[in-house]
């Protein structure tokens, strides 16, 4: 198969333990890039949490933000496609973690917001005393009070931090009753809220359209259950080792895990044998 894009989770699968991209892996999908593949680089995080890493693989085609509810072209900074949570929803889940003293960021298209006492957060505004301002993660937190601020903005995703699974999963009963609401577990500990309809598997969707590529020759890798619709669309879904099992089920290859380099032996065994 001719491949034209190569789609890459970030957490679990493109970065280490570590949240680095090994040498093997940027080696790889910087040889790809060379033979006219576009890499791809989709995760939940916002772009604004991913500058080092674009930067580190000289990317500059689209970008996937916040599991597809924002896309955008990395050089030019234009909107390819965006689906925001409609306002009276956004109010509903940030008032609710309010009252339930749920840790939350909240994702923009230039601001992470937060709860006060949010360790998550705590940890980014520890990381931007270490980076430079090129880098730097912009994050503003925010009270109960400051709800009603949030509603002129364009909200891609909200995530809530609860390493409680019972409690998680509590909580995801409550927002999956939102229908027009998309509710999965991105990593352990962590619930991605987004606008129904939304999902990496559709953002690849968008750009295969506006590329006229067939979702055939779009290879993906993936670790986690934000992933699942991601490897439904695209020709050759590729789990990581320490993928959860339901990825594992849906994949047509699995490599070596997050921390083996694995995204660099599947383009070795699986694009470059073949060459």
């Amino acid at each position: 198969m001719e491949y034209k894009l190569c789609v890459c989770d970030m957490d679990g699968t493109l970065l280490n333990s570590d949240s680095l991209i090994s040498i093997e892996n940027e080696k790889a999908l910087k040889k790809l890039h060379e033979i006219g593949i576009e890499v791809i680089i989709a995760s939940g995080r916002t772009d604004l949490m991913m500058k080092s890493y674009i930067k580190q693989l000289e990317l500059k085609g689209h970008i996937i933000c916040c599991n597809g509810g924002l896309v955008k072209k990395i050089e030019t900074g234009e909107v390819v496609y965006k689906k925001p949570i409609d306002k009276e929803t956004v109010e509903k889940v940030i008032k609710y973690c309010f009252e339930n003293a749920v840790n939350f960021l909240v994702y923009t298209i230039d601001m992470v917001y937060s709860n006060k006492e949010n360790k998550r957060a705590r940890f980014y505004e520890n990381l931007n005393l270490s980076i430079s301002k090129e880098f730097y993660i912009p994050i503003e937190y925010m009270e109960y009070a400051d709800t009603d601020k949030l509603l002129n903005k364009d909200i891609f995703k909200v995530l809530i931090i609860e390493e409680d699974d019972e409690r998680k999963d509590s909580i995801a009963r409550h927002f999956a009753e939102e229908s027009n609401l998309a509710v999965v577990t991105s990593a352990k500990g962590l619930l991605d809220i987004m606008a129904s309809g939304v999902s990496k598997g559709n953002a690849i969707k968008k750009i295969s359209e506006e590329l006229k590529i067939d979702l055939k020759q779009v290879i993906a890798f993936g670790d986690n259950y934000n992933d699942l619709e991601m490897f439904e669309a695209v020709g050759f879904p590729v789990a990581m080792e320490n993928a959860v099992e339901d990825i594992k089920a849906h994949s047509k290859f699995i490599t070596r895990s997050n921390d083996a380099a694995g995204i660099s032996y599947a383009i070795e065994n699986l694009i470059f044998k073949h060459i």
